[in-house]
């Protein structure tokens, strides 16, 4: 049970140190250095508010005394975990005890992927030197850094890490807890097998025939890590402990980790690493943002950590530049904690003064302009749908190199780089969670990206929406199947959308356009339009690309009767449908055609954008209202940084300032007094129109709209300067 005080500590913008203490099972460097007292004080000294310390690590081994689990050897009985909590406690902060679900003791309880039907694929590597073989968990590994081993979420080990858990709290009472890496792919082990086989109808069991029943897979996939979740919550609620566990980021991960909506119910934060970090599929810059506002629309504290390492120096620190970037981001989208994860200290328990300096300076930046948080909340025009069933019932594509082709959330990543690329302040929102129209009726525009299992009674809800007067965007295969993966004979929203399926086809064709056809590529949906066609599929050369770019660019040919775009009239609303996975191909390939055309398509919904925006696209902007004090607060994050930095040999380093942004929207208050953070600003009303000049943004700036009680005394001339307050 959260009581009323965590559920302010949680709530309350805070840093975080996630301090990351690896040790191997063969070193005996490993906590050499060790002094409780330096490593609070060298914390402490960042500023963090709440830090989470490990008590067991990656390769299943004990920084504590336990009953359960080895201690690691060097530690020579001293409990670390303990006495480094107690030191941090004593100088006031909150303590999330740590524990890895990953294990070097049992090779028999690894993941087996389906890709590898032998036992070969996960043999037992050589033991450490102070194993123990006789002894339960004794069968030590001697792993190297990289060699974690995923363990079978039905294996043995599930009920290890419940008693580990129990034995932690029992003994520690930590303010929070934090399982870790409980993350699977497709395995075929001989715990999964029977159940494998059962799903499947034969013992004879592959990637392919698995796809064929993957719906009743991933539900049970995703029921034994939800109930393993639970398990460990349920100890920490009796105790009033808050529930942390690591849920990933659910739109760069697939359903098959097992990490899925019914992990909801067992978290009382939602936690994230920035993605990016990790050059996963489809991040970028925008990630961060894109995922905060994921975090909130599931309804939990959106808590956010930056993988601060360097991929080539495991301790060196990141630099400033790409903190600022990762704090404004959180700032302007109101994430609530954010700090440091993957860098610790080394493993003698010393820490590089470069990155405590580095991890001290990004704490700084994030908890400045911490007063424009309390009470505020967006107020976005626009909604972008996820859904949960669309995430967990996609067919896979399973490979060689993968378990599940992640090509489910292209779509919604695409629009929602789109939307902040365009300045469009946005909220992402949860088809499950939508129930009534009156949910929705604050939102000028609804984008459907693309999700097509969704249930009768959304689509019921979607369609009231629509005839009240809503717009409605939506795109692909939305609604062609239902809410537990099973095929529709046609779109649910046909009415709506004013369209009816016919079939699909996937590769490339062109779109019909005034000047000339114009490439594109993906699903496309063929179907017979009720509503206005908009622009019409072209017919490319089946000859291919001449230019050897994998048959992207091929000769544009006929025009077809089959519609890529359909508006529609609906009661008193319109729907724009668009027969393909355009955000999917703007995320892969950015072209600037598609850009214009995704524009095209939300401007003829707008009656008018909430605000007009003069600035880069690297240059976010977000608007949120605040109760007390009453004001509208803008906020910018920029993101404006060589375009060769980010990659694997150059890294972001420098954040290019913006200069002269101009944005315009419709004044909040009758009467308005405007002011700015870290920027000067010009403004001048006329009508019920604001217009504000900002003369610089660095990495972040915010403008802030407050009522005024007294009228100026020439409202159409009044021209005001914000204060400036630049940082570096």
């Amino acid at each position: 049970m959260v009581t009323s005080d965590m559920k302010t500590w949680i709530n309350t913008r805070g840093r975080i140190f996630w301090y990351d203490q690896y040790a191997l099972n063969e070193q005996e460097t490993a906590f050499a250095r060790y002094d409780p007292v330096r490593i609070a004080d060298e914390i402490a000294g960042t500023g963090a508010d709440i830090v989470a310390v490990y008590a067991t690590n990656q390769f299943g081994i004990a920084y504590y005394p336990s009953k359960i689990w080895p201690m690691h050897p060097t530690l020579k009985g001293r409990d670390y975990f303990g006495r480094v909590s107690r030191e941090l406690r004593k100088r006031g902060k909150k303590i999330i005890a740590y524990v890895n679900w990953l294990d070097s003791k049992h090779a028999e309880e690894n993941v087996i992927p389906i890709q590898c039907q032998e036992r070969a694929c996960y043999v037992e590597q050589p033991l450490a030197k102070w194993a123990e073989p006789s002894r339960a968990n004794g069968r030590v590994q001697a792993l190297p850094g990289g060699g974690w081993r995923q363990i079978c979420l039905n294996s043995p080990h599930r009920e290890q890490v419940v008693a580990i858990s129990q034995e932690i709290v029992e003994r520690y009472h930590p303010d929070a807890f934090h399982v870790d890496m409980v993350v699977n792919q497709v395995c075929a082990c001989r715990f999964c097998r029977p159940t494998l086989e059962k799903i499947c109808g034969t013992k004879k069991v592959n990637a392919e025939i698995l796809a064929d029943h993957w719906p009743a897979y991933v539900d049970w996939r995703c029921e034994r890590s939800a109930s393993l979740i639970a398990e460990i919550s349920a100890i920490l609620r009796k105790r009033g402990i808050v529930a942390l566990h690591n849920g990933m980021s659910p739109l760069y991960t697939p359903a098959v980790t097992g990490i899925g909506e019914q992990w909801l119910q067992s978290l009382d934060i939602y936690l994230s690493e920035c993605f990016d970090a990790f050059r996963s599929p489809m991040t970028d810059l925008n990630s961060t943002s894109i995922t905060v506002r994921w975090q909130q629309a599931v309804g939990k504290p959106a808590w956010i950590l930056r993988t601060s390492t360097s991929p080539h120096h495991a301790h060196w620190p990141i630099s400033p530049a790409q903190w600022q970037v990762h704090a404004a981001a959180c700032k302007a989208n109101g994430c609530k904690v954010f700090g440091p994860c993957g860098i610790g200290a080394y493993p003698d328990t010393t820490s590089s003064k470069a990155a405590l300096a580095c991890i001290r300076r990004a704490f700084d930046c994030f908890m400045e302009d911490a007063d424009l948080d309390p009470g505020a909340a967006p107020v976005s025009k626009i909604a972008l749908i996820f859904s949960w069933a669309t995430r967990r019932y996609c067919r896979p594509q399973m490979d060689e190199h993968s378990d599940v082709a992640a090509d489910w959330n292209g779509e919604l990543v695409g629009w929602a780089r789109f939307l902040i690329e365009d300045h469009l302040p946005f909220d992402i929102q949860i088809a499950e969670d939508i129930t009534d129209s009156s949910q929705l009726a604050r939102y000028d525009l609804v984008v459907l990206p693309n999700i097509a299992n969704v249930s009768d009674a959304f689509c019921a809800v979607m369609r009231e929406y629509v005839s009240r007067g809503g717009k409605l965007l939506a795109t692909a295969e939305t609604s062609l199947q239902d809410e537990r993966g099973g095929r529709r004979d046609d779109f649910a929203l046909r009415e709506v959308l004013g369209v009816s399926f016919r079939g699909a086809i996937n590769g490339c064709f062109a779109i019909e356009r005034p000047q000339e056809p114009e490439p594109a590529a993906g699903a496309f949906q063929q179907v017979v339009p009720s509503g206005k066609a908009v622009a019409r599929c072209v017919t490319v050369d089946p000859a291919g690309s001449v230019a050897g770019q994998q048959g992207m660019d091929p000769l544009p040919m006929k025009v077809t009767d089959w519609p890529v775009m359909v508006g529609n009239k609906f009661g008193r609303g319109q729907s724009n449908y668009v027969a393909f996975d355009i955000g999917r191909f703007y995320l892969r390939h950015g072209d600037e055609h598609i850009r214009m055309l995704m524009a095209e398509q939300v401007d003829a919904l707008l009656v008018t954008r909430q605000i007009a925006v003069e600035a880069p696209r690297t240059v976010e902007v977000t608007v949120w209202e605040q109760e007390a004090p009453r004001r509208t607060i803008v906020h910018l994050a920029n993101r404006t940084v060589a375009a060769a930095a980010a990659s694997d040999t150059r890294h972001v380093s420098e954040i290019i300032p913006v200069h002269q942004i101009e944005l315009r929207l419709k004044k909040p208050y009758p009467v308005v007094e405007v002011t700015g953070r870290h920027t000067e600003i010009k403004w001048r009303t006329n009508g019920n129109q604001l217009a504000i000049s900002i003369s610089k943004v660095g990495a972040y700036a915010a403008v802030m709209i407050l009522p005024r009680p007294d009228p100026p005394a020439v409202e159409g001339d009044l021209v005001r300067k914000g204060s400036e307050r630049l940082v570096e």
